[in-house]
């Protein structure tokens, strides 16, 4: 992050610089900044170190559910220290932005596969849910797309249909990233720059179009688990991780646009022309830190063994099938299984 001492007067400059040059030229409260950065996004990872911790302490949590909190709740440590590595290596921003958003896409999935696991599995899913139907009017196409139809009948069609939504963003960000990444290192790609010969129109356009899809099908089953799943707290985690969603992709892009058409102005300590990212990367890492206490508070509700986590006995298995239902609390689980 070009952390320098500069006249508010002065112009971009136009070379993005390298890691040298922005600890040679950081001035003390650039420092002071760094310092605050590298601080909170060690708080966040530690944040998440402490939660496996108390997870791995709790033996009932099924294996399978355990590793799908692992990678959600690392979803904010990897994202605060992906740009602590953008704003320090400038250079290297587009690749921290890569990796982050390669990890988001995979949470997305993930936490979509935790609400089919919250039920039991897909049978227990449409078992409990035979009479709800998906609400084809969810945020944030809905009211677009489905003008004439309010919900569609739950069936195994077009619950692999919402999957399917939610599945191409996990491989299509991925692939557009390494694409800019590309592009990038050949000075065709130009972030905030809107034009019909700009590679960043036409990816910046897909990854959102992609991105809403995704936003939509993991939207509408929420809205189906959301009543039968209150005791998972599973609308505090559902937004714990569409916060970073959003501000992954929406507040970058804005920042990005204002920074392109002026907007944000050439001051210290943001003196590139890619202060827009600069911004952003320096306001993720504060935002992170905030989302994880808020996401730890929720997921360790796991505690209270009332509910959520004895293991499901397999489909398969008929020997026990109050136990198989993960929604019966788990005091008459154990009445009925033993």
């Amino acid at each position: 992050m070009a952390l320098v001492s500069l006249n508010d007067n002065l112009n971009c400059t136009q070379e993005i610089p390298s890691v040298e040059v922005v600890f040679h030229d950081m001035s003390r409260a650039g420092f002071v900044l760094a310092g605050i950065v590298i601080v909170l996004a060690s708080f966040t990872f530690l944040i998440y170190i402490d939660e496996v911790l108390f997870l791995r302490k709790v033996p009932q949590l099924p294996s399978e559910r355990k590793a799908r909190y692992y990678f959600l709740l690392g979803l904010y440590p990897v994202f605060s220290w992906t740009s602590v590595l953008g704003l320090f290596i400038p250079r290297a921003s587009i690749l921290a932005q890569l990796v982050a958003i390669c990890y988001l896409a995979i949470c997305v999935y993930q936490f979509f596969e935790l609400i089919v696991d919250y039920f039991g599995g897909k049978k227990k899913l449409f078992n409990m849910l035979p009479d709800h139907g998906i609400p084809l009017k969810s945020v944030p196409l809905g009211c677009f797309l489905c003008c004439f139809q309010d919900h569609a009948k739950l069936t195994r069609g077009n619950f692999l249909r919402m999957k399917k939504l939610v599945l191409q963003m996990a491989i299509l960000h991925p692939f557009l990233m390494f694409v800019a990444a590309v592009l990038e290192a050949n000075g065709s790609y130009k972030p905030g720059k809107i034009a019909l010969d700009s590679a960043y129109l036409y990816i910046t356009s897909l990854a959102g179009a992609s991105t809403a899809l995704a936003v939509w099908g993991l939207v509408m089953l929420y809205r189906l688990a959301k009543e039968p799943l209150s005791n998972y707290h599973i609308t505090a985690k559902f937004f714990s991780t569409q916060v970073v969603l959003v501000l992954s992709n929406v507040q970058g892009m804005i920042l990005i646009l204002l920074a392109g058409n002026n907007v944000i102005k050439c001051i210290a300590p943001l003196v590139t022309e890619t202060r827009g990212i600069e911004l952003h990367h320096l306001l993720l890492t504060f935002e992170m830190f905030v989302v994880s206490v808020v996401a730890r508070r929720y997921y360790r509700k796991v505690a209270d063994l009332r509910h959520v986590i004895l293991p499901r006995v397999s489909d398969t298995d008929q020997s026990c099938d109050e136990c198989s239902d993960s929604l019966v609390p788990c005091s008459e689980q154990y009445a009925s299984c033993n």
